[in-house]
């Protein structure tokens, strides 16, 4: 969506007869480095929001409560001149995307001291300021002429307007005559969109418009509202789908590192293998002594010997090592395995569980999943007609909690065999044994969340609770299991 001069105007018009008399009670920033307004009116609390930094920028009334942060100096000292004070009035600069934003504090008297607040909507330029009379209080962004040259940005210092570009200025001689009226300021605008995704919105019926959908709506302030939400929708999107492929690319770099140390394991196990050579070699040594004629030659005979020995024996005593650190290597690649389809499988919410995990495979130390702070929501629930309750693990650290600290020791446990999947808990009230359809209904669903989830024929392993505890060292929801029973089923969501 482009902003020119009119459509500010437009805003401002908006603005000032929604918000008009409203009460400023406090200024801060959102997690997203908008400023924020919280400004009282009619009963409840609009936020005026200003990106700056905005493609393009904008200001946008939302709902919500201001954070709580640390504010940085621009919204402190705003935030301490404002609070307390009313919006007395929103005007736009013709021709330019600016709003003057007046605020001051009513009395019996009338009106006395007044602030203004110059919210300048300039692409790549973007700066909020505050004004008492012509003088700086403080900005966003403070510049020198050395920094700009054109004009200063300095807090002590007389504001100077932006200077209009010659396409602004004649663009602002060319309005409409009309549109000088604010009453046509209340006329529905002319809105474009393709495909329900909004293109234009515009005072005036825009050319090159003809083969777009056009509607007419009363208020520019849903539609950038509107503009602002599908945008944040989009960033939302953009941004899990980065955090997604940077946790692949750790778990690639990750498994990389593994294998590259697995093969040189496996050269050193080849080496240990070999090691008999080595005590023939010393066997052959001590055999030949006597053929030796000088007592020079049978002692360094006789120490050559002895070191192929106690080579031998190191490389004997190293092969408990090599085994143990292989299998961990083995259990390493299956984790990663596992995470790279928890990755792809998570919900956005659910990408902190999938970091977390990693954070555990990176350092080999336990993660402690219980009592940590979490988004809290209810498990992922199927209760079958006769009265059993079958829960599923929709991340990895859910898998954990479901496991050991929701179910209870004869709960049965299912999970897919020797595939990545969710840890599956069927349970009843009743504690008795659960029917057979249960069972397979548990089955069906721990193949359905899974990787193999489009196979047609899926292994699924289950047992009591009590038989599976996790594994040491690993990330959440890694786990080792006994007493296994094994169920060969299609996976199936819908019950």
């Amino acid at each position: 969506m482009r902003t020119d001069a009119l459509l500010i105007r437009r805003l401002a018009f908006e603005l000032d007869a929604r918000l008009r008399n409203a009460k400023l009670r406090d200024l801060g920033v959102l997690p997203d480095g908008r400023v924020a307004l919280a400004l009282w009116s009619r009963g409840e609390t609009h936020l005026v929001c200003i990106d700056i930094f905005g493609t393009p920028p904008l200001v946008t009334i939302e709902t919500g409560d201001l954070p709580i942060a640390i504010e940085p100096g621009f919204v402190r000292a705003a935030g301490a001149a404002l609070r307390g004070t009313s919006l007395l009035a929103v005007r736009a600069r013709k021709g330019d995307r600016l709003l003057r934003m007046t605020f001051g504090v009513r009395s019996r008297f009338g009106v006395g001291e007044e602030l203004d607040l110059m919210i300048e909507l300039v692409p790549r330029f973007g700066n909020i300021v505050l004004l008492k009379g012509e003088t700086i209080v403080a900005a966003a962004k403070e510049f020198t002429l050395a920094e700009n040259g054109v004009r200063a940005i300095v807090a002590g210092h007389r504001y100077e307007l932006p200077p209009l570009a010659a396409r602004a200025a004649l663009a602002a001689s060319a309005t409409p005559a009309e549109l000088d009226d604010d009453t046509r300021m209340r006329d529905p605008l002319y809105v474009y969109r393709r495909d329900g995704a909004l293109v234009q919105a515009y005072p005036l019926p825009l050319d090159g418009y003809a083969d777009v959908p056009c509607t007419r709506e009363a208020s520019l302030l849903d539609i950038v509202g509107e503009r602002r939400a599908s945008a944040s929708g989009e960033t939302a999107e953009r941004r899990s789908a980065q955090r997604r492929r940077s946790i692949v690319k750790r778990l690639d770099e990750r498994e990389r590192k593994v294998r590259s140390e697995r093969a040189a394991l496996d050269a050193r196990r080849r080496e240990v293998a070999g090691r008999e050579e080595l005590r023939v070699q010393g066997d052959a040594l001590f055999a030949r002594l006597h053929e030796y004629a000088s007592p020079a030659e049978r002692d360094a005979a006789k120490e050559r010997a002895l070191e192929l020995f106690a080579r031998y024996k190191k490389l004997g005593a190293s092969l408990p090592h090599l085994d143990g650190r292989a299998a961990a290597l083995d259990a390493s690649v299956q984790a990663i395995e596992a995470l790279r389809w928890e990755a792809e499988r998570a919900e956005d919410a659910d990408l902190d569980d999938v970091e977390t995990a990693l954070e555990a495979l990176d350092t080999r130390r336990p993660q402690r999943t219980h009592g940590r702070k979490r988004r809290k929501r209810a498990p992922l629930e199927v209760h079958t007609e006769h009265g059993s309750r079958i829960l599923v693990g929709r991340s990895p650290v859910e898998n954990a909690e479901l496991t050991f600290h929701v179910a209870r020791p004869h709960d049965l446990w299912f999970h897919t065999q020797n595939i990545p999947g969710a840890h599956v808990i069927l349970q009843r009230d009743d504690r008795s044994d659960a029917p057979e359809a249960d069972v397979q209904r548990a089955a069906e669903l721990a193949a359905f969340f899974s990787k193999a989830k489009t196979s047609p024929k899926v292994a699924v392993d289950y047992t009591e609770r009590k038989f599976v505890r996790a594994q040491r060292n690993a990330p959440p929801g890694l786990v080792w299991y006994t007493h296994p029973r094994t169920l060969i089923v299609e996976p199936r969501a819908e019950g």
